[in-house]
């Protein structure tokens, strides 16, 4: 496990639950700390909290360590429809509704949670960490659920947030997946050839759709001028 400790130079760094070799090793090349430790200590200056297998949107890092200088946490919404009232058992969302009083609010991504270390950053990771059961009481019960734990935590403290939209986790594997899906589907589907839709006017296709693009491009065209008629 890495010393949690920001006298090893490192302003900026990356605090995982666990090992995840593919991250500390995109992390070191990219200058940044790493410290392994299921305790989430806030281990540097600007520290971005993560866990194993999370998509992490590295060339969107220094946006948010930008944003670290005006905010003391940074945070991306997880689902857009997905609201606390649905997480957890009856008692935590119980303990949830105590804190924050309603619980028809979305929830964060809190495997991408970014946090200043200042007074309202300290308080807000101890808060987490104790409704999260890792201090206090509740040390050896079962996992509670993180989201909800976090937004207690978030009201308790009320640190200046900045919540970031979904897409800083959600769509970093949804666009990586899509791609792979597209190269795979026009390799298997060979080389394009060229199709003549109007005098100068082409475009590509694969083989054997030529007349299906042709007679596409024909539609469109007739009903334009219809309509202009």
């Amino acid at each position: 496990m890495a010393s949690p400790s920001t006298s090893s130079g490192h302003s900026k760094g990356i605090v995982l639950t666990a090992e995840d070799r593919t991250i500390e090793a995109k992390a070191r090349n990219l200058k940044l700390g790493v410290v392994v430790d299921p305790e989430r200590p806030l281990a540097f200056g600007k520290t971005l909290f993560t866990e194993p297998g999370t998509g992490v949107p590295w060339d969107l890092l220094s946006a948010a360590w930008h944003f670290l200088e005006r905010w003391d946490a940074a945070v991306p919404l997880w689902r857009y429809g997905v609201t606390a009232e649905t997480l957890g058992t009856k008692a935590e969302r119980q303990a949830t509704q105590a804190v924050i009083r309603d619980l028809r609010v979305l929830v964060h991504s809190v495997e991408l949670l970014f946090v200043r270390d200042n007074e309202d950053g300290r308080a807000l990771v101890e808060a987490w960490r104790e409704e999260m059961g890792e201090e206090g009481d509740h040390a050896g019960s079962p996992q509670p659920e993180k989201r909800l734990a976090f937004l207690r935590a978030l009201y308790q403290v009320k640190p200046r947030c900045c919540v970031l939209p979904v897409t800083w986790l959600a769509e970093v594997r949804s666009r990586s997946e899509q791609d792979m899906r597209l190269s795979k589907a026009l390799k298997a589907a060979g080389p394009l050839v060229t199709v003549e839709i109007g005098p100068g006017r082409f475009v590509r296709c694969h083989p054997g759709d030529e007349e299906t693009v042709r007679e596409h491009y024909a539609r469109r065209g007739s009903g334009r001028r219809g309509g202009r008629g």
